[in-house]
């Protein structure tokens, strides 16, 4: 097993056995009263990195025909857990995850279509005004942690860090850096806005914070997501790219 295999098996075992022990509300047992009610309300973000990390290196894996059997087929297959889940009857500590199920498989589609980054203000645009116009219906206000992770994902894959789907490119730390510690600040503010703007949940203002803070998932997600392809990964992710890319005439020429 080479070093990235390696590393990314670490990644993926350990954000199952984090998510085995939000499931089962175990952290209640080792963390704080008030840390361990917060990260068991974003049991939600593993999911979610754990199957966006998954798509993006499995694209990496195959070719364009593959791609497309990946990115229609598995959006049909999350999503369909998704809506499974949120019907069912399970704890729910299990059913909340539907929505990162839902929210991946959307984002498997993002990935598929052709991206810039044009197309990913549009994405965020679009998402926004979806929600503002469909406010008031339960599927913008029960899926708040699968349409706020879709309209980030250009933000965060095209314009933030672009080296995570194309790692050919120059990597812009700074630009990256301030992302995620935006991405850090409206995750950590939305809580302690929240709280406050429950008390009088009426207008735009509060609706808002309250709707933020709902979506929390979708900052945290987004930023395991960054630190396991940009950190964890790191150099490895971007040399095994350009190996690929060498190899790629070489098995050419032999055919």
């Amino acid at each position: 097993m080479g070093k990235l295999s390696a590393r990314s098996a670490v990644f993926y075992v350990l954000m199952v056995v984090v998510l085995l022990v939000l499931v089962t509300k175990a952290q209640k047992h080792f963390l704080p009263g008030f840390l361990a009610t917060e990260i068991g309300h974003n049991s939600e973000a593993f999911v979610f990195a754990l199957l966006v990390a998954a798509e993006i290196q499995l694209r990496r894996a195959l070719g364009p025909s593959a791609r497309l059997v990946l990115a229609v087929g598995g959006a049909v297959v999350l999503v369909g857990i998704g809506v499974a889940l949120l019907h069912s009857s399970l704890p729910p500590t299990v059913v909340t995850l539907n929505e990162p199920f839902i929210g991946a498989g959307l984002v498997g589609l993002y990935l598929l279509a052709p991206r810039s980054a044009v197309s990913a203000v549009v994405l965020f645009v679009a998402v926004v005004v979806f929600v503002v116009v469909f406010f008031d219906t339960s599927l913008v206000l029960s899926q708040a942690e699968s349409l706020v992770p879709l309209a980030l994902a250009g933000l965060a894959l095209d314009v933030f860090d672009r080296t995570i789907l194309r790692p050919g490119l120059e990597d812009q730390l700074g630009l990256r850096l301030g992302w995620m510690v935006l991405l850090l600040l409206v995750a950590v503010g939305a809580i302690f806005a929240a709280r406050a703007a429950r008390h009088h949940l009426v207008g735009p203002g509060p609706l808002t914070i309250d709707y933020l803070q709902r979506a929390a998932e979708a900052y945290w997600g987004w930023l395991l997501v960054h630190l396991y392809f940009s950190y964890w990964l790191g150099p490895l992710w971007r040399r095994d790219d350009s190996e690929r890319r060498l190899a790629e005439p070489a098995r050419g020429g032999r055919g």
